[in-house]
């Protein structure tokens, strides 16, 4: 099977880019995977857990649905995958030890898990016609949804939000270029293979360059200097430009009334 069959196929209107079933589920389960370890690091029971698994594997996606009023929702669609992803909850929670050395994997599959999320945020709204501002943000949002809404749900701020290694920017990067390319008449396929390969490499890079979104910029201070740098030299120019003219143009009176008694005192 050609890469193009192994991702997906470009679509007409009112068809959506489909992915595999096998690649779908990843994601959603890289998802629960990471939202379970999350739920362990908090020491939360077996429920919590199960919990926070299921929203951050499902959360962006319900949470797209919901805002496309589409039909029917993915979580309730896919029964059958609900219970691997409890049965995959509970496992890391009896046997956490296990993933303890398994960061890199972990990290690798969740960068691609939110690529994928992206991919499938941005071109279901694109297939269903929404404009070029809402396919980015859907996609946006079905990347990051899910672990926004966990950590909301043990009362922290969420993580995309704070100072940190491109996460959001990753996802919202990668919805971008998806839909920019989509509507510039690429095929969908290769948007879309952009779109996740764009999500895995910023997340490398962030982390390798250390590259992190600000937690403050506030410009006030420097745009109170240049305001005050621009008054003063609009001041100059224009409120003692009048005087300086009438000093040099007296200047130069005195210096010909000068040159002329001289030469009346030669005669």
């Amino acid at each position: 099977m050609d890469i193009a069959g192994l991702i997906g196929s470009a679509f007409a209107d009112g068809q959506v880019l489909t992915v595999p079933w096998g690649i779908d589920y990843f994601s959603v389960v890289v998802g629960v995977l990471t939202g379970a370890l999350f739920a362990c690091d908090r020491k939360l029971d077996i429920i919590g857990t199960v919990v926070l698994g299921l929203l951050t594997g499902y959360g962006g996606g319900i949470i797209r649905d919901v805002l496309l009023q589409d039909k029917g929702v993915y979580f309730t669609s896919h029964p059958d995958l609900i219970l691997l992803c409890i049965v995959l909850c509970a496992f890391v929670f009896y046997f956490r030890g296990l993933f303890k050395h398994l960061d890199a994997t972990v990290f690798f599959a969740d960068a691609l898990s939110v690529g994928l999320f992206a991919l499938a945020g941005a071109s279901k709204a694109y297939a269903c016609g929404e404009g070029f501002v809402l396919t980015v943000i859907l996609g946006a949002i079905t990347a990051v949804g899910g672990g926004a809404v966990r950590d909301i749900c043990v009362g922290e701020t969420p993580g995309i939000f704070q100072q940190s290694n491109f996460y959001a920017v990753a996802g919202l990067g990668g919805a971008l270029l998806f839909t920019v390319l989509a509507y510039l008449g690429s095929p969908l396929v290769v948007a879309g293979i952009a779109c996740v390969l764009a999500v895995v490499l910023l997340r490398y890079w962030s982390v390798y360059f250390d590259w992190k979104t600000r937690d403050e910029a506030d410009l006030t201070p420097h745009v109170t200097r240049g305001l005050g740098s621009l008054k003063r030299l609009v001041s100059g120019v224009f409120l003692h430009g009048g005087d300086r003219i009438s000093v040099r143009r007296q200047r130069k009176r005195s210096r010909a009334r000068k040159g002329d008694r001289e030469g009346e005192g030669r005669r």
